[in-house]
Formats: structure tokens, C-alpha cells, sequence
């Protein structure tokens, strides 16, 4: 089964235009795919467009992040992008951004970095500015040698360029996702850094509200971790996914697509695929 439910565009941090990536998703043949931007929905219709377009089995997606002591990612799919609950509060989300890169760019001025926020602008081409945009701007002006130096010495969290974006609650992540129809699932758990049983007790938790998968397939999750979400998937009683995390340039080793063959994860895509409304 080849696939991929997690995958970046120009609305958020990744290099390939809704266009460029819907290309690619046919050019892999692949069965099901998502553009899952981070706390943002503008590429949505431009890739339903090119979705009927080219002929990709294509469902709406966006990655929203959530407040917690370490990395806390939640996936939406087949979220209907009318929903004003949803819009209303990626819309704080993104203003509170727009504040923060500001910030940003005073902070890196006050190091002595000749940086103003229309290069960092013009590098992302758009208004959806990310930390990467940042350090390729940087990196061209030779402030670094590579990406890597970037966040290492300055805009990686806890460093004294980065300003923490504007988080959500998990559980409310996960009722504006159910609320615009969509299907909730935790992104690559492996980042939250917990115990298999404080692990479960948070998905226990938000299943309450709504949860309904584990993004279990995933490059940086080892076998033992696949296996370990995999059942945990099976105790509680959810779904799986699979995704790669492709941003494009801002992360080279990552190709687009995922090649796994597992009966559980084929139940859960068929799931989506039969009860996709969008």
C-alpha cells in the first residue's frame, strides 16, 4: 500500500507549491494522499483543484499544533473548509504568528543581523512564514554555514532568536476537527516523549473527545516504536495512518510516500476513503 497522509506546502514550511505536490502524489501512483500544512488550510482548494485535475484519490488535511511540555502534533482529515469554528481559530493562530516573526527578526537584528522580515517574506514567497524561511535567508546572507547552524545556534526552540508560536489545546484540536467533520489523529507520537502507559492515558483521554488514530508509519519511528503505537492503537480501539513528513528541500532525506503493507493500516485507509465527504 503506498500512500501518504502528511506532507507540507508553500502555506506553511515546505518547498512545493499544492500543484507541485498533487505531481508528485501522481507521478508515486499514490492510493491516498493529504496536504497537511501546519495551522493553516490555504492550500486546500488549490489542491482539491489539481486533485480532480490529474486524478489523485486526494481528502483535505492540516496539522494542528497543540500545547504540551514537548512536541504535540494533531492531523485532520476530511475537514470541510467552511467550518467557522475551525477558520476562526487558525485565524488567531496565524495573526499571533505574524506578531511573533516581528520578534524574530528584532531579536536577529539585535545580534547584528542584517535581516528585515520582507527578505524572510520574499523567501517563503508568501505570507506563511516558518523558522526555515529564517534560516534560508541566513544562510544566503552567510550569516551560517548551513540550516542546521541556524536552529542550533538561534532559531531552535529555547534558543535567543525563537519567540513559541501560538499553540491549542489537544482536546480542543481535536473537537474543531471533529466539529468540521474531520478525522483527528495524533502525529508522530514518538515526539512526545512519554511512557506507554502516559501515552495511552492521553490518547484515552482525547478519545473522549473524539480521537481517532495513531500516525503509526512514520520515517523516524523505529520498528519498535511502530510496533509499540501499533498496538497501543489496537488496545484503545483506534485507527492507523501513515505519512512521511515531507517538506520539500526543508527536509532532503525525506521523499514523499509510504510503502507499508499491513491488514490494519489498509481497515483504517479504507475507512477513510469509503466515509471522505471531501
Amino acid at each position: 500500500m503506498f500512500l501518504d497522509l502528511h506532507s507540507h506546502s508553500i502555506y506553511s514550511d515546505g518547498t512545493f507549491t499544492p500543484e507541485e505536490l498533487i505531481l508528485k502524489a501522481k507521478e508515486k501512483n499514490l492510493l491516498l494522499y493529504s496536504v497537511t500544512d501546519h495551522d493553516n488550510i490555504g492550500a486546500q482548494k488549490e489542491a482539491i483543484y489539481f486533485a480532480n485535475k490529474y486524478e489523485v484519490n486526494y481528502i483535505t488535511g492540516l496539522e494542528i499544533s497543540c500545547k504540551f511540555k514537548n512536541m504535540f502534533d494533531i492531523l485532520g482529515y476530511n475537514i470541510s473548509l467552511d467550518n467557522n469554528d475551525l477558520n476562526s481559530a487558525l485565524e488567531k493562530v496565524q495573526n499571533f504568528r505574524k506578531n511573533r516573526n516581528k520578534l524574530m527578526i528584532e531579536r536577529l537584528n539585535s545580534l547584528g543581523f542584517d535581516i528585515a522580515l520582507e527578505e524572510v517574506i520574499n523567501e517563503a514567497g508568501g505570507d506563511v512564514v516558518g523558522r526555515p524561511h529564517f534560516a534560508r535567508v541566513l544562510l544566503k546572507k552567510g550569516y551560517v554555514k548551513d540550516r542546521d547552524e541556524a536552529f542550533d545556534k538561534y532559531l531552535g526552540d529555547g534558543k535567543i532568536a525563537h519567540i513559541p508560536k501560538e499553540k491549542i489545546e489537544p482536546k480542543e484540536a481535536v473537537r474543531l476537527i471533529r466539529n468540521a467533520g474531520g478525522f483527528p489523529v495524533i502525529a508522530h507520537p514518538k515526539y512526545l516523549k512519554l511512557s506507554y502507559s502516559k501515552l495511552k492515558e492521553i490518547i484515552l483521554e482525547l478519545k473522549k473527545h473524539g480521537l481517532w488514530g495513531i500516525e503509526v508509519y512514520y520515517p523516524k519511528h523505529s520498528n519498535s516504536e511502530i510496533k509499540l503505537f501499533r498496538d497501543l492503537a489496537i488496545e484503545t480501539n483506534l485507527y492507523i495512518t501513515a505519512g512521511s513528513d515531507f517538506h520539500g528541500a526543508n527536509k532532503p532525506d525525506v521523499d514523499l510516500g509510504m510503502n507499508v503493507n499491513d491488514p490494519f493500516l489498509e481497515e483504517s485507509i479504507n475507512y477513510i476513503i469509503e466515509n471522505k465527504t471531501i
